[in-house]
Formats: structure tokens, C-alpha cells, sequence
């Protein structure tokens, strides 16, 4: 007999679930849904968490006031107060934050600009919609760059999000604070998006997971675009949490949770998987980030998968500075606001766009244009590509912003995190995994230890065609159980 593929999905919820750690999002919610907890015990705690962490880490641009905790609380459970448990979203009373950059109706987003230092949507974004919907209750916005233009998140309205292993350095952008959040154990989820690499950068930073799930499998939010554009996603500390949020909003369905828990979702005979440490533009990668790779592909290959090293097709160091002029006219998107309300590198970029005459952009989107094309074909339908997520663990604060030129200021954020925005640009599926701690130059990597501390972590990158999302998910499955990275935590921890 054939079991209906409804069944094997709810069975593969059923099987995460039974796994959850604890104080994982799965947790919570089963404890939600057998009366173990109510919502209002589980917001207020997360409330506290957050304040404690923001404190130290300054991952929060907004946490809502009692009022505004109120009404999430009550938008959260109204429709489905008198539901029966298992009729309930997957999120019901959930406590959640979404990022800075993404609209909230009736909750101060900024887009960490001076130029909307009080602004408050009266609508929300699509993917907020669908959280609301799947039961969440929306109660912090997080930390992000102006307009999500910069790998790091540093922005002069709101200050420096710091990175919980390691104050010095950077959480990582422009999903800074989400990353920073997830790391410190605010909550065991936080959306973010992805534009360029912007959930995968900080996940590296901070030690956690983090899923940009493809075009299309999430209702976009109107913003400027690159490639097929910046996508909504999700950081989490495991990647079952990542698989339950997706599904709640409709990101994965069922027959896709059965394939990513399934004992082989990605089959040797019909899929392979391509390392390469080498980096479509021309810099340095540092021996920790290629030894994380290296382990996770000598990891997969243990289980039977094929891998093979090769250096794709992919060079793009010419398209660098038609990258960066395009980039540099993101605030237009955002209403053309004052140049002196802008930071002083995002006032440079567009200073620079406007020097640039209108033939000159075009030929520049016109580049970029040829070369996602040929991106959407460096990788085959059915393989992965591994690669390390950045090039450095991690960069000090205004490293990234130093240069006074934009050109420079962009070069230095390609350089640190080369990897990433191919994804974008080829339409791709891609996660990165806290898999590997740092070690020393010439070793074959290392399983970081469980425990509090140590190194700055290093993430691995996985990327795919977005319709083996699933497939991926499973690879990160299997990867997390062989070096499980959860029990690790940073000494700035709340959770």
C-alpha cells in the first residue's frame, strides 16, 4: 500500500519534533499547544531575553513597548482562540522579530536610515502577513545596515551591532541583528533577507543557521533587487527549527519536509556535490574558512555522497564596480531622501551614481544582466555547491567602511564575503552552516567543541537549484547531526 505523501510529511514534522532540543522553537510550540505554556509566559520571557541582549549586543532596533506586546499577543491568538490544539498555525503564540528593513504595520521600521528615524508603516510586508497568519506574534524589529546595502551592521542612526563570540569584531550584515539575536538565545528563530548574502554573512559571523529559501517560495517584499533579487528567509540555531518555520509559512510543503528527513535526500547516483574554495573574485580566503569547507565536504563524502572539487565558471571580478554603481542607487528605491540624512558611505555611493551619466548605468545593468545569465548556468541541475560562506570569520568594526571611496569600501566587502552573493544573482537555494570552529593553517578542519566560548565560528556554505530546497535542507540534516553545533554558545548568552 502507497502512503499518501500527506501522511509521510506530517510523520517527518512528527519526527522533528520528537528530536527538538531544548528551547527550540519546536519545543516551545508543543509546549504551547498541550497548555504546558501559555503565550503570554512565553512573550514576556522572551521580552526579558531580549533586553538582556540588547544590552550587550545592540540587536534590536525597536522591542515593543506593553502596548505594543499587547496587541502582537492578541493578533496572534484571536482567530484561533477557540481552535482545538492540533487545528492551531504551526506558530500560534509564537514570539517573533523581523528585521529593520522590512515593513511592520504600526511598528517603527527605519530601514536604518536618518531619513526615517520615526517612520511607521501603515501596512505590512508580505512575508510579515504570512507570519501573522501562521500565528506569530511579531514583538522586536532587529538591526540591519541603511537600506541592507553593507555586509555588516553598523549604521550611524543606530549604532554597532555587536557579535556575541567577540565584541570587537562584526556580527556580520545586513541581517545583523537577527543573527546576533539567534546566537545570544533571545529566540530560537528571527527572519531576515537576502539581497547579497546578507542572512548567510551574519549566520557565519555569529554561529548560526541560516536559509535563503530560493525565488518564489516566500511572497515577496517590494524592495530594489539585484539578479533575482533579495529573498526573505530565516537564522535559526538548528536547522530542524529552520525546516518548522519555512513550512508554517508555506515556504516547504509536506512532501518536502518527508524528502529533507528522509534517510538519503540527496542520492549519490543523482547528484553531486561541488567543493571549491576559490572565490569568484580575486582575494585571499583565510585558511580556517577553506579548512571548514574541506571538513564538510570529507564529511558528506563519509556518508556516501559524491563530491568532487572543481573551480566553477564563475569569475566576476569585472563586475565589481557595475555592482557597486547599481548598488550605490538603492536609496532612490527608498524615496531619494537628503544626502545629508543618508551615512556618509551610502551619501558617497550615490554622489558617485550621480557623477555617472545615464548611458554608463545602463551598460553597467546591462553587464550584470550577461552575467546572471551565465551564473544560471555554472550550476547544474541536481548538484551543490560547497563553498566556505565568507572568506574571513569575521572583520573588525569599520573595517568594511574605512575607505573613503565607495569603489573601495565595496571591494573590501566583496573581499570579505566573495561567496555570497553568486546565490542572488543565479537564482539559487543556499544555506550556511555553523559547522566547523577555526583552526590552525594547514590542518583538515576541526568539529567545534561543545560548551561556552571559543573562536569566532566559521560557516559553510551549500548552494542549489531552488527546487532541491529540500535536498538541501536534508544535506544540512545530516551535516548538523554528524557535528552537532547547538550545544555551543557564545559568551554572550541569554537563552
Amino acid at each position: 500500500m502507497t502512503i499518501p505523501a500527506r501522511v509521510l510529511g506530517q510523520r517527518a514534522m512528527r519526527r522533528l519534533a520528537e528530536n527538538a532540543t531544548p528551547g527550540s522553537l519546536q519545543e516551545t510550540a508543543r509546549l504551547l499547544r498541550a497548555g504546558e505554556l501559555s503565550p503570554r509566559q512565553v512573550l514576556d520571557d522572551c521580552h526579558r531575553r531580549a533586553t538582556r541582549a540588547n544590552a550587550a549586543l545592540n540587536c534590536y532596533v525597536t522591542i515593543g513597548a506593553e502596548q505594543a506586546l499587547e496587541q502582537a499577543l492578541e493578533q496572534s491568538l484571536s482567530r484561533f482562540r477557540t481552535s482545538a490544539p492540533d487545528e492551531r498555525p504551526l506558530l500560534w503564540g509564537i514570539p517573533t522579530s523581523v528585521k529593520d528593513l522590512t515593513p511592520t504595520a504600526g511598528m517603527r521600521t527605519t530601514f536604518a536610515s536618518r531619513a526615517f528615524a520615526e517612520h511607521v508603516p501603515p501596512h505590512d510586508a508580505p512575508v510579515v502577513g504570512r507570519m501573522k497568519a501562521a500565528g506569530a506574534a511579531v514583538f522586536a524589529k532587529t538591526s540591519t545596515s541603511e537600506f541592507g546595502i553593507l555586509p555588516v551592521t553598523e549604521p550611524e542612526l543606530n549604532g554597532v551591532c555587536r557579535n556575541p563570540w567577540d565584541h570587537t569584531l562584526s556580527a556580520g550584515g545586513s541581517s545583523g541583528g537577527a543573527a546576533a539575536s539567534v546566537a545570544a538565545g533571545v529566540t530560537a528563530v528571527a527572519h531576515g533577507s537576502d539581497g547579497a548574502g546578507s542572512l548567510r554573512i551574519p549566520a557565519s559571523c555569529c554561529g548560526v543557521f541560516a536559509v535563503m529559501p530560493g525565488p518564489g517560495r516566500l511572497p515577496a517584499t517590494p524592495r530594489p533587487t539585484l539578479g533575482a533579487g533579495a529573498q526573505d528567509g530565516v537564522v535559526s540555531r538548528t536547522v530542524a527549527d529552520a525546516i518548522y518555520w519555512l513550512t508554517a509559512l508555506g515556504a516547504l510543503d509536506l512532501d518536502e519536509v518527508a524528502l529533507a528527513v528522509s534517510e538519503d535526500p540527496w542520492p549519490a547516483d543523482d547528484h553531486r556535490i561541488v567543493l571549491t574554495n576559490v572565490p569568484p573574485v580575486d582575494c585571499e580566503v583565510d585558511p580556517a574558512c577553506t579548512a571548514a569547507a574541506v571538513a564538510a565536504a570529507n564529511l558528506l563524502a563519509g556518508e556516501g555522497c559524491r563530491v568532487e572539487e572543481a573551480a566553477p565558471d564563475w569569475s566576476a571580478d569585472a563586475v565589481l564596480d557595475d555592482l557597486m554603481l547599481v548598488r550605490s542607487t538603492v536609496p532612490v528605491a527608498y524615496g531619494d531622501p537628503r544626502p545629508e540624512l543618508l551615512d556618509a558611505t551610502t551619501r558617497a555611493g550615490i554622489e558617485l551614481a550621480g557623477r555617472t551619466s545615464a548611458l554608463d548605468l545602463h551598460r553597467a545593468i546591462a553587464r550584470l544582466g550577461a552575467y546572471t545569465q551565465r551564473a544560471s548556468r555554472v550550476l547544474a541541475e541536481g548538484d551543490v555547491l560547497l563553498t566556505p560562506t565568507v572568506a574571513r570569520p569575521s572583520v573588525p568594526h569599520g573595517w568594511v567602511t574605512a575607505p573613503a571611496h565607495p569603489a573601495d569600501v565595496f571591494r573590501r566587502a566583496a573581499h570579505f564575503a566573495p561567496f555570497a552573493a553568486f546565490a542572488n544573482l543565479a537564482g539559487l537555494c543556499a544555506v550556511s552552516l555553523p559547522l566547523i570552529a577555526p583552526v590552525a593553517p594547514g590542518a583538515p578542519g576541526a568539529v567545534a567543541a561543545p560548551g561556552v566560548g571559543g573562536p569566532v565560528p566559521v560557516g559553510v556554505q551549500l548552494m542549489a537549484r531552488p527546487r532541491d530546497l529540500a535536498g538541501l535542507l536534508g544535506l544540512a540534516l545530516r551535516l548538523e547531526r554528524l557535528a552537532p553545533w547547538a550545544n555551543r554558545v557564545p559568551p554572550v548568552w541569554v537563552g
